[in-house]
C-alpha cells in the first residue's frame, strides 16, 4: 500500500513539475496512435494512466472537459478518447459533442458507472466494473 501511495505522490509531483515548467501552450505529443483520456478525478486519472502505460500504450490525460477543450488541437491525431465515468451525464455529453465534432474520425470509449450504462455519441460503452472490459476495447481498438 505504501508503494502505491509513494507512486501515486511520485506521479504528482511530476505533473506538478511538467506544468509549472511548461507554459499555458502544452500540447500532448501525439503519432497518430496515441490514447488520449479525459479524466474527472485525479486518483483515477493517474490509475488508469498508468495502466494503459504498463501496457505500452502512449498516453496523454486531462483533467476535465475545459482542459481537453484547451489542450486538443484538430491538427492531432488519436487512436482512441476515453472519457471517464466522474461527472455528470451532461458534462460528460457536452464533451462527446465536441470531439464528435473536432475529430470525427476518432473513436471514443466512454467509461460509465452503473446508472448510466450508455452515452449516445460514444462508439464504446463500458459499465466500470474493473480495468477487464475497457482494456479489452483499448487493445482491439489499436490493435
Amino acid at each position: 500500500m505504501f508503494q502505491l501511495v509513494r507512486r501515486i505522490n511520485d506521479l504528482l509531483e511530476a505533473k506538478d513539475t511538467r506544468l509549472q515548467t511548461s507554459a499555458s501552450s502544452v500540447k500532448p505529443v501525439s503519432k497518430g496512435n496515441c490514447i488520449f483520456q479525459i479524466a474527472y478525478d485525479e486518483k483515477l486519472l493517474i490509475a488508469r494512466t498508468q495502466l494503459l502505460n504498463d501496457r505500452g500504450y502512449e498516453v496523454s490525460s486531462v483533467l476535465g472537459n475545459q482542459e481537453a477543450q484547451r489542450v486538443l488541437d484538430n491538427r492531432q491525431s488519436f487512436r482512441l478518447f476515453i472519457v471517464g465515468h466522474a461527472a455528470p451525464r451532461e458534462t460528460r455529453e457536452d464533451l462527446l459533442r465536441w470531439l464528435k465534432t473536432n475529430f470525427p474520425h476518432t473513436k471514443i470509449l466512454a467509461l460509465n458507472p452503473p446508472h448510466q450504462p450508455h452515452l449516445g455519441e460514444a462508439d464504446y460503452n463500458v459499465v466500470l466494473n474493473g480495468a477487464e472490459a475497457w482494456l479489452s476495447i483499448v487493445a482491439n481498438v489499436s490493435g
